[in-house]
């Protein structure tokens, strides 16, 4: 099944069709872009026409095609970011936390996924923490602290070295150490 489309999700489409059109407009100018607007609660319908002079041929058709693909393309890899999402309930998100940084920190120079992969876990970072340290009962918690702990120093790496550089041995050492702690704390319910 498929999941449901949200609001940005159809503008998204709707802007990718609409660049897709422009890009078969530039490559054959016989073919003219008639396209519904775009409304964020309903599905939106394009399609390409020949001018009244000129006939569609294959190459026309093939040529609007590969603009489509080569548009479509151009979207990130890691577009799909479910398993970076908050389901707001504290232990489920430590673990998934714990796990994505582990994987940020285990990281190799090389790697062509690092720099996505940094990218969505700072950015989990920063939902976690800003969702959970205002919450007294979790804030309050050894492993939200020494979770806090790793989070200032694995973002305070990447801050300094950028979402390129690997976690030095040092740091990834210590790292592995508080992930520890944290998933003995997570284990005692603490």
């Amino acid at each position: 099944s498929f999941p449901e489309l949200t609001p940005s999700d159809n503008i998204m489409l709707c802007t990718l069709a609409l660049s897709s059109l422009a890009a078969a407009a530039a490559l054959q100018p016989a073919l003219t872009p008639r396209a519904t607007a775009c409304h964020a609660s309903s599905v939106s319908s394009v399609r390409m026409t020949a001018g009244p002079d000129a006939p569609v041929s294959r190459r026309q058709s093939l040529a609007s095609l590969a603009a489509a693909a080569l548009s479509v393309s151009a979207l990130p890899v890691f577009a799909d970011s479910t398993g970076y999402k908050l389901k707001k309930d504290y232990p489920a998100d430590a673990k998934a936390m714990l796990d994505n940084m582990r994987a940020a920190t285990e990281l190799q120079r090389g790697n062509p996924e690092m720099e996505t992969i940094v990218k969505a876990t700072r950015s989990e970072m920063n939902d976690f923490v800003a969702f959970y340290r205002r919450q007294p009962k979790v804030s309050g918690m050894p492993s939200f602290s020494t979770m806090y702990t790793a989070i200032n120093t694995l973002s305070g790496h990447y801050a300094s070295y950028g979402n390129k550089y690997p976690v030095p041995e040092k740091r990834r050492t210590r790292l592995a150490q508080q992930y520890k702690e944290i998933e003995r704390a997570l284990a005692r319910g603490k």
